[in-house]
């Protein structure tokens, strides 16, 4: 893949879609294709709103940017493939960033926080799913109280039952809200910033 020494990054070749830790996996030549489909992607997602879209719709639009790599590489799936991992990784790690920041202050907003980390742990920015059945089945049967603290607190702690359905629907609301955080992202002119 790349032609130049782990540590050292080409400046000839800037491609912003690639978080700048990872640009010297790749060369030029890739650098160059990847860039070109994501610009693409920029200019043909630009113009799609973003207000009401839900988790179905921003899933798609980052997995039509996933297609069109594809599509650009069509003749390297080496590449494809390594732009692809890199690109779901950093966005996973993202969204699990997001997920790990919201509060947990009922039983219920701890089972959508926890819903909502084994979604994004096991989504696959590459395959179309259906959110809604994804977050249905990562949703937990039951959740410790969120009020105890601490190595006693958890094992003592006494469990509920949750409502899978309600808590689904909630995670549903979340997950869109944070999807479209990181689709906003990919829409910026960098992605990976610490913005």
């Amino acid at each position: 893949m790349s032609s130049q020494d782990d540590d050292q990054v080409s400046m000839t070749v800037w491609c912003t879609l690639i978080p700048p830790e990872e640009l010297g996996r790749f060369d030029d030549n890739g650098l160059r294709t990847v860039n070109e489909a994501y610009e693409d992607w920029l200019t043909s997602m630009r113009k799609k709103p973003f207000v009401g879209a839900d988790t179905g719709i921003l899933l798609d639009r980052i997995r039509i940017l996933m297609i069109n790599v594809g599509i650009a590489c069509a003749l390297d799936r080496e590449l494809a493939e390594a732009v692809q991992d890199v690109v779901s990784t950093h966005l996973r790690r993202r969204a699990l960033m997001l997920v790990k920041n919201l509060k947990e202050e009922k039983a219920e907003s701890k089972a959508v926080k926890e819903t909502l980390s084994a979604f994004f742990k096991e989504l696959r920015f590459t395959r179309d799913i259906f959110p809604e059945e994804d977050l249905l089945k990562a949703a937990p049967d039951k959740v410790a109280d969120p009020g105890k603290r601490g190595l006693l607190g958890k094992v003592f702690a006494s469990k509920s039952d949750v409502d899978k359905e309600a808590v689904s629907k909630a995670a549903a609301v979340q997950s869109a809200s944070i999807l479209k955080r990181l689709y906003m992202r990919l829409l910026s002119p960098d992605p990976w910033g610490s913005y």
